[in-house]
């Protein structure tokens, strides 16, 4: 079993994540795909910062009617939904 990130998560979806959480997770706290957010205190604030990090890092868009705190709830609820826009073509 690998320890060294998320499992099954993009390495830089990973460094992302770290980044928006500085100082609610420590460096060496393991991020799992299914690791509640939520014990590491996040908000409102929180969520709109690794909304708008997420976007730019990735180049998506993550529709208004698809954000929900649901999709903020771990690791991997939030990946499946960038990772789903990655796949999408661009329709500018």
């Amino acid at each position: 079993m690998a320890d060294d990130g998320v499992l099954g998560l993009n390495p830089e979806f990973e460094a992302v994540l770290r980044e928006c959480l500085d100082g609610l997770i420590g460096p060496e706290e393991p991020l799992q795909e299914d690791s509640d957010l939520a014990v590491f205190g996040i908000d409102s604030l929180t969520v709109v910062r690794l909304l708008v990090t997420i976007e730019e890092a990735f180049g998506v868009t993550i529709p208004d009617e698809i954000i929900t705190f649901e999709i903020f709830s771990s690791p991997g609820a939030l990946w499946n939904v960038v990772s789903g826009l990655l796949e999408v073509p661009d329709e500018r």
